[in-house]
């Protein structure tokens, strides 16, 4: 089992009870423009709760949890990436908890753990150029920005594909020792 703690959180196993916190997140995420600029989740209470039991029968994806209430406010993901120990990490949040640094303190300790007990070489990540606030994310964090595409994840709400401009980070080991 995976606990990573920082000041204000506590990065855990999903467990399948999680679900109506994962379903509020989820709907959350599809209902914002974001959702464009990435694979579509189902929003069914019913795929939701295969997905919490998906997410609860490993450890790629960790719940984050404010330390104080233990309330579930978003996810983080590291998964395996072609290459030598390469991991992708990937995040949502629910949008209540955006802008008070909550994702960079969780993606923080995800990244020492990647670097530390897991002893990748380097982790990737991807977004959207439109969004901003993850490019600004990933800057924080330390991230290189090393291309971009145009990319599609299939139809827009208009049924013609939705293509977007999307950027490739990444972050070495060397380099986020060298940050400290």
């Amino acid at each position: 089992m995976t606990i990573l703690e920082t000041e204000r959180l506590t990065l855990r196993n999903f467990c399948a009870s999680d679900w109506e916190a994962l379903h509020e997140i989820i709907c959350q995420y599809q209902a914002s423009e974001l959702a464009a600029y990435d694979q579509p989740w189902p929003t069914s209470p019913d795929e939701i709760r295969k997905i919490a039991a998906w997410f609860a029968s490993g450890e790629r994806y960790l719940a984050v949890c404010l330390k104080d209430t233990g309330r579930l406010i978003g996810f983080v993901a590291l998964n395996p990436e072609q290459g030598e120990r390469a991991l992708n990490l990937g995040y949502v949040f629910n949008s209540d908890y955006h802008g008070q640094g909550y994702a960079t303190e969780a993606c923080q300790a995800l990244l020492s753990h990647a670097f530390g007990t897991l002893q990748a070489e380097k982790v990737v990540s991807g977004t959207a150029a439109a969004n901003q606030s993850s490019c600004r994310l990933l800057a924080r964090l330390g991230f290189r920005r090393v291309g971009e595409s145009v990319t599609s994840f299939g139809p827009g709400r208009d049924g013609k594909p939705a293509e977007f401009l999307g950027y490739s980070f990444e972050l070495t080991r060397g380099e986020w020792e060298a940050a400290g």
